[in-house]
């Protein structure tokens, strides 16, 4: 009885192929887009395709998020330009944000990638 079901599941899988690439092919996901968060300090738990930024007012400090290649590590950016390395950031009114220059990992994923108007640009 157990290769029967294995073969209506095969069976199945060969069916809904054609459908699954022509929905894939032609009807793209939603773009999302990186979001800014103002907070006073570092979150415990942070959310994907948000970029918090940590400080009072105008005076920031850093800037977290979880790296956008899923991988799940933090990345913390400096803020302060006295220190180096130093990003800066851009809230757009929007809601989305910059962040300037480019994120290079070189521990975990080593990924690098832009972040403009709220979209990851891959290098």
């Amino acid at each position: 009885m157990r290769w029967l079901s294995a073969l209506l599941v095969e069976a199945w899988n060969l069916v809904s192929f054609p459908a699954r690439w022509v929905r894939s092919r032609w009807i793209k996901p939603k773009p999302q887009f990186f979001r800014s968060a103002r907070v006073e300090d570092m979150p415990d738990s942070l959310k994907s395709l948000t970029v918090y930024l940590c400080g009072e007012g105008e005076n920031l400090w850093a800037a977290a998020m979880i790296c956008p290649c899923g991988c799940g590590d933090v990345i913390q950016l400096n803020l302060l330009k006295q220190a180096s390395p130093c990003w800066s950031v851009v809230d757009h009114p929007d809601g989305t944000v910059t962040v300037m220059p480019s994120v290079w990992r070189e521990k975990g994923c080593r990924i690098h990638f832009f972040i403009r108007q709220g979209r990851v640009e891959w290098c």
